[in-house]
């Protein structure tokens, strides 16, 4: 057995040990920087080496062997496989080394050392690949869109917009879909129990709330949005407010806004508030994730994460 790569672990990372040897030696695999034939250390050796549990490290070759990675020949120890089907095409690692150097280079450049780098490289691609798959479900793209985003931002994990009845759910490997309490029922009876199904509260923006209380109730007010149950929900809030003279409006034409004081239309929709501002009063009708449902999907996805990750 030749010289091999050194193995590191941190014990204040957020990711166990075991997985932290498991993601090292994989990619050591399929890099090519351990080759069919190579033995691995002894478990008591490396267990030494870095410090740990011997169980840790015989748990984490256990789970390489599991992957077809590597086998245990008896007194010869771990020895890596060929495993062809699970490594990348030459081209790919090539490609792969060449954008890993490019970031390395840099990382030198900002004085970080190679223990640093590699804890921060190891840390991010075990984030981005043990992250739950999480999605949004919304009944129009724009909500879809915005609401993902803001979720994506808040959760500090990406999560992917859908719209209701415009995706197959036997094709959506999710491991949390969130949506609004007003469609809860209808994803979860698509998915079926493919994923875990959870409401979140959106409530008016403050702004929105006084912009509707400043409308005089006497006033004529036209209402447009893309689907019907969303208008339904926004002429609740406005019904709440005393304003009980409201059109739905199915365009926005001349015609149909001819009478009308006041025209509420989503705050997704900024082009169109541009066109109407100039022929009547637009109120862009903003919506914010409620914080305590964004507390409430913190907890799931800790407990999703823990679920998935047991501690060595």
């Amino acid at each position: 057995m030749g010289p091999q790569p050194p193995i590191s672990v941190s014990e204040h990372s957020d990711m166990p040990i075991y997985r932290q040897i498991v993601t090292q030696l994989t990619f050591m695999i399929e890099m090519g920087q351990l080759g069919a034939g190579d033995r691995l250390p002894g478990s008591r050796m490396l267990a030494d080496n870095l410090g740990i549990n011997r169980n840790t490290v015989a748990r984490a070759y256990g789970d390489l062997r599991a992957a077809g990675l590597v086998e245990s020949r008896g007194r010869g120890g771990m020895v890596v496989l060929a495993a062809t089907s699970t490594q990348p095409r030459s081209e790919a690692r090539d490609t792969a080394r060449e954008t890993l150097q490019r970031a390395v280079d840099e990382c030198l450049q900002l004085g970080l050392s190679p223990a640093e780098i590699g804890e921060l490289a190891l840390n991010l691609a075990v984030t981005q690949s043990d992250s739950p798959r999480v999605y949004f479900v919304e009944c129009n793209d724009d909500r879809a869109d915005y609401f993902a985003d803001e979720l994506t931002e808040k959760l500090g994990i990406r999560v992917t917009p859908l719209v209701l009845d415009h995706f197959d759910p036997d094709a959506i490997p999710a491991d949390l879909v969130l949506t609004t309490f007003f469609h809860l029922a209808q994803v979860r009876e698509l998915l079926n129990d493919r994923a875990e199904v959870v409401a979140i509260v959106v409530a008016p923006h403050i702004r929105t709330l006084m912009q509707i209380a400043d409308v005089p109730p006497e006033q004529k007010v036209g209402l447009w949005y893309n689907t019907a149950e969303q208008a339904a929900s926004v002429r609740d809030s406005l019904s709440a407010a005393g304003i009980t003279d409201v059109t739905m409006l199915d365009g926005t034409s001349d015609d149909e806004l001819a009478g009308l004081d006041v025209v509420v239309i989503p705050s997704e929709t900024a082009e169109l508030a541009d066109r109407l501002a100039q022929r009547v009063r637009v109120i862009e009708f903003g919506n914010v994730l409620d914080d305590a449902s964004v507390r409430m999907v913190r907890e799931v996805l800790r407990d999703l994460r823990s679920a998935s990750q047991p501690s060595a």
